[in-house]
């Protein structure tokens, strides 16, 4: 199951923020539009073209740069995007084999507690 969650932001009234819960779930095509969406109206509504910003353009230009080639790390230090730590985990296994000793991914948090 992917749960997407659609919260207020930190920049104003109109920013919203996407979180991701996901447990094993392959991230289609589709959920990424559904993200970005999200993503460009949260850019347009904090960053106005009317007000002489780039809003929704901006994090386009970030994709396309993405796209065409330039470094990820490039692109996230020119759009100061960078953080100091990392948040996210990025686990290639790309032999589909399994990342855990168990069959299968742990589901509840009780799972992770037996015998503790």
């Amino acid at each position: 199951m992917v749960k997407f969650e659609v919260v207020q932001g930190r920049k104003g009234p109109y920013d919203r923020l996407v979180k991701v819960w996901a447990y094993g779930e392959v991230f289609s095509f589709s959920d990424l539009l559904f993200l970005l969406q999200h993503y460009f109206d949260s850019e347009d509504s904090y960053y106005p073209v009317s007000k002489g910003f780039k809003g929704r353009a901006m994090l386009l230009m970030a994709i396309i740069e993405v796209y065409t080639g330039i470094p990820l790390s490039r692109v996230l230090k020119n759009y100061k995007l960078e953080r100091k730590t990392r948040k996210t985990v990025v686990i290639e296994n790309l032999k589909n084999e399994a990342n855990s000793i168990s069959e299968k991914p742990l589901e509840k948090l009780h799972e992770v507690l037996v015998d503790s």
